[in-house]
């Protein structure tokens, strides 16, 4: 008895993910949006988990690095250093579920493209913020030193001005071609018609 029961959920796990295969709607990876998908897939993977995405380096004012032959101060962050970025974890098994379940006709695809744009704006600003924030924290540190706090608040932030330099890394720019694969993807996808309409079968 528990065999059967064993087998026939197995089977329906098995017609589970087959069934993009016999259903109403094209199979994967059968239409150009499918592999324009897929290209945005694999760029938004590299992107997320393998290219930094914002520096914070030191300005070589005095130019005695380049006369040294020394590169200036920089700190390299990738995405993860925000904690929210950790849905994109589960922006990404969503991205290939919905490229194999193709009967949401690119619905997730489409959606996961434009949640990538909304996402770039939302980490430029954050990531300002952050910055904006650790500095504020250091000239208030600077203010609370006895007699000279005010003076010397001044020239912090006045220094950090000066030399902070800030660059957003080759991850976040290459989040937006990967955005815009998934949404013309996703919307290629959703332009499909079903099987009948293009052959002429019974659904």
């Amino acid at each position: 008895m528990q065999e059967e029961v064993a087998r026939e959920s197995g089977n329906r796990f098995v017609r589970f993910i087959v069934s993009p295969l016999r259903g109403k709607y094209l199979p994967p990876m059968t239409q150009v949006g499918d592999y324009l998908a897929a290209v945005g897939i694999v760029l938004f993977i590299i992107a997320v988990f393998g290219l930094d995405w914002i520096s914070v380096g030191i300005k070589d004012v005095l130019g005695i690095g380049r006369v040294l032959g020394v590169k200036s101060p920089q700190v390299k962050y990738g995405l993860f250093v925000s904690p929210w970025a950790w849905g994109m974890v589960v922006v990404l098994v969503a991205m290939i579920a919905g490229l194999w379940f193709v009967q949401t006709r690119g619905g997730i695809t489409l959606g996961a493209g434009i949640y990538c744009l909304i996402f770039e704006v939302i980490f430029f600003l954050g990531a300002w913020y952050k910055i904006n924030s650790i500095i504020g924290n250091v000239v208030k540190l600077a203010q609370s030193v006895p007699i000279i706090g005010q003076a010397l608040g001044l020239a912090v932030s006045q220094i950090a001005k000066e030399l902070l330099v800030v660059h957003v890394g080759p991850g976040y720019w290459l989040f937006i071609p990967t955005a815009l694969l998934l949404i013309v993807g996703g919307a290629l996808r959703l332009a499909s018609k079903p099987r009948s309409l293009i052959s002429g079968e019974q659904v």
